[in-house]
């Protein structure tokens, strides 16, 4: 294929719908495909870097949790 000035390239489309899905799956309805599709990349960027965040967050309280549920003894 000859060179592109102007579009996407197939690569950078699947990483853009990646990303779309990934804020609208896991923000839990927060975004609908519409909105985050919409939406200006900077602000994508922003609640795509803030979810990571959240999730980090809710794994290390889960594993603190588990750690402290295995003290227990009989």
């Amino acid at each position: 294929m000859g060179l592109r000035f102007f579009g996407l390239t197939s690569e950078h489309k699947i990483e853009i719908h990646k990303v779309l899905f990934a804020l609208v799956y896991y923000s839990n309805g927060g975004f609908t495909h519409s909105e985050v599709y919409n939406m200006p990349i900077y602000l994508r960027a922003f609640y795509i870097k803030q979810l990571e965040d959240a999730k980090k967050e809710e794994a290390e309280a889960v594993k603190s949790a588990s750690k402290k549920g295995n003290t227990f003894k009989r």
